[in-house]
């Protein structure tokens, strides 16, 4: 028993910066890589007179039980850092499973977040509560990552999961005939095995946020009724006012430039430039490879049209993830005016009474 405690005890006192650098050695490698790495620091472990992994590791069924388990799909999901995406769906998943995990532990609840193809099939009998954020590509294909999983969940190897609550959210383009077809998929298939709802599934266009904000909440309220998730000590959490969300594609961070230097020549085609932003203060960090999302403004004189023809004063107030603009502004900064969504169209469609506009979006 003392081995045992001693055990834990280093698992839970390993030194901050030391769990960074393991993280970092770790991050990117292959499933089969993991699995060696794994085996050598467990030879490691006995060779230092440590007990075994049976007599160590608590009962899979005890720790699933009181677990929320988040599992993405994307088709960047080798890439170390996922950089947000812009236009397509590239990286979506993996953004909406880590904004729902930190939702999910401010409201106190122990969270994982796993790539489908790190996903350790054989626990997913024992699990309690699960959510799937996986995108849809090209015509109605799953992410590369996500095969093996969805083979597994489509096999006779799948087992019946009576215990089992989830909700999946698909990520896609409803300009593509397959809207969204891999999440409709797994959202059958589990309930196929026995398993229970926790939300409904939601379908994400390109405007994701628009979908997964309400899709987080009501899986997080859910869950904390399922697992009997009491508020941590000292705490305040109130669903009025979530954690606020980490800059990014929907909240970003106006940064200083601080040096912009073209590197070709004037009389070039071709123009590359060196920039230097001042990122004090945002808690952003990135490294060679990672994509830098610039946010431009529309037209004002379109900006103008529109509130013209919508017959909107400029200085209404809009409210949006705890922000308020006016709509002249959030038309400026925060909206795409000259390219609509299949989804735009439709609630347009129902809201305007519009038969023409209903009939050609109906027949898409």
């Amino acid at each position: 028993m003392r081995a045992l405690n001693e055990a834990w005890e280093g698992a839970e006192t390993l030194e901050n910066g030391r769990l960074e650098e393991l993280d970092r050695l770790l991050n990117g490698l292959s499933p089969s890589a993991l699995y060696w790495a794994a085996g050598y620091v467990h030879a490691r472990a006995r060779a230092a007179g440590l007990p075994s992994e049976a007599s160590v590791q608590p009962s899979r069924q005890s720790t699933t039980a009181a677990r929320l388990t988040i599992v993405y799909g994307s088709q960047t999901g080798n890439a170390k850092r996922v950089a947000e995406d812009l236009s397509t769906q590239t990286g979506t998943a993996r953004r909406v499973a880590e904004d729902l995990s930190a939702r999910a532990e401010a409201h106190g609840m122990n969270v994982r977040v796993l790539r489908a193809d790190a996903y350790p099939v054989r626990e997913l009998g024992d699990e309690r509560a699960l959510v799937i954020a996986i995108s849809t590509q090209g015509d109605g294909d799953p992410p590369d990552d996500s095969r093996a999983f969805l083979r597994f969940l489509d096999s006779a190897r799948a087992p019946k999961l009576p215990a089992l609550r989830f909700a999946v959210i698909g990520l896609g383009d409803s300009s593509y005939p397959k809207f969204c077809f891999i999440g409709q998929q797994i959202d059958a298939r589990l309930a196929a095995l026995g398993a229970g709802r926790l939300a409904a599934r939601a379908d994400a266009d390109v405007d994701v946020e628009r979908v997964s904000a309400p899709f987080a909440s009501g899986v997080i309220e859910a869950t904390k009724a399922l697992l009997d998730v009491q508020p941590t000590r000292g705490a305040k959490v109130t669903a009025l006012r979530p954690a606020p969300i980490a800059f990014g594609r929907s909240r970003p961070f106006f940064a200083q430039v601080l040096s912009n230097q073209r590197l070709t020549a004037s009389d070039s085609e071709l123009r590359v430039h060196h920039l230097e932003l001042d990122l004090t203060g945002s808690g952003l960090r990135y490294q060679p490879g990672d994509a830098l999302g610039i946010w431009p403004s529309q037209d004002p004189g379109l900006v103008t049209r529109i509130l013209e023809k919508a017959q909107i004063e400029a200085e209404t107030l809009v409210a949006h993830d705890e922000q308020e603009f006016s709509v002249q502004r959030w038309f400026t900064e925060r909206r795409e005016l000259t390219r609509l969504a299949r989804s735009s169209l439709v609630e347009i469609a129902e809201r305007s009474g519009n038969q023409e506009l209903a009939t050609l979006v109906a027949d898409r």
